[in-house]
């Protein structure tokens, strides 16, 4: 299932104005927001003056576990037409880079489901 939201960097960590909309993958067994590279890029992102940034965390891939660079964003949930669902709230996301050549989908993070009803099987 796909849900749609727009993206902020918070201007209290010193993100710009900016605001990205995108398409999300709900993934019940993901536990960070994905961020391109190239949406930071489309939102402004500085590494060295942006104070949102939380370190790297360990991330389990069915591929293997790797390190990513995690950050807070701001997000609020949208219908396919741009109305909003949601309030604007913080999520932690992890930076990831697009490959060229492979499909590539954003998973869900944790704060969303508190704004989206899942039904799945225990």
């Amino acid at each position: 299932m796909r849900s749609f939201a727009k993206f902020r960097l918070p201007p209290v960590y010193g993100g710009q104005p900016d605001i990205l909309d995108v398409s999300i993958a709900n993934d019940t067994g993901s536990d960070r927001q994905t961020i391109f590279v190239t949406d930071l890029a489309f939102l402004g992102y500085n590494p060295y003056t942006y104070t949102g940034r939380l370190g790297s965390t360990f991330v389990s891939t069915a591929g293997g576990g790797i390190y990513r660079e995690q950050i807070f964003i701001e997000m609020q949930i949208t219908r396919a037409d741009g109305t909003t669902v949601s309030p604007w709230f913080e999520e932690v996301a992890v930076i990831t880079a697009a490959q060229p050549g492979v499909p590539q989908c954003r998973l869900s993070g944790n704060a969303m489901r508190n704004f989206l009803y899942f039904a799945t099987a225990p």
